[in-house]
């Protein structure tokens, strides 16, 4: 179970020690948004491929768990939480394709399916829950 200390701004996990969530919060944001613009970016000029976007969720998951120093719930909520944020931040940059609104064109079931639900389901489970421990293990960051 987490114990949350609002003074400090950190939380202990049982698994992994004492977390900052000031750092896995920035790590999070960081993450997000800098795989982010790269999909927007990337996606505007060569083509968007909806099930690349769990990259932004697995930036930020991983990102947030190596700034904050471990994994609790609440780094993993916020880290899906900027990752939804990073995905509506490239979906506007990638924009929608002449004769279709911009609703419309991002809304449809893969965008759903990998973006919205996928993306901030990756980046919880990097950043709050000890089950990805020895893939994250294997990664040379």
């Amino acid at each position: 179970m987490a114990n949350l200390n609002m003074g400090g701004f950190t939380t202990a996990d049982a698994g992994e020690g004492s977390v900052s969530l000031p750092k896995a919060a920035i790590g999070a944001v960081a993450g997000a948004f800098a795989v982010g613009l790269l999909y927007g970016i990337i996606g505007r000029f060569v083509g968007e491929y909806s099930y690349v976007a769990f990259l932004i969720g697995a930036a930020s998951g991983v990102g947030a768990m190596k700034l904050g120093g471990g994994r609790s719930m609440v780094a993993g909520g916020i880290a899906a939480a900027s990752t939804l944020a990073a995905v509506l931040f490239a979906k506007v940059i990638v924009g929608a394709p002449e004769g279709w609104s911009w609703l419309e064109y991002h809304t449809q079931m893969f965008d759903i399916i990998f973006c919205y639900v996928a993306a901030p389901v990756a980046a919880f489970f990097a950043a709050g829950t000890d089950q990805a421990r020895e893939l994250l293990k294997k990664l040379p960051v």
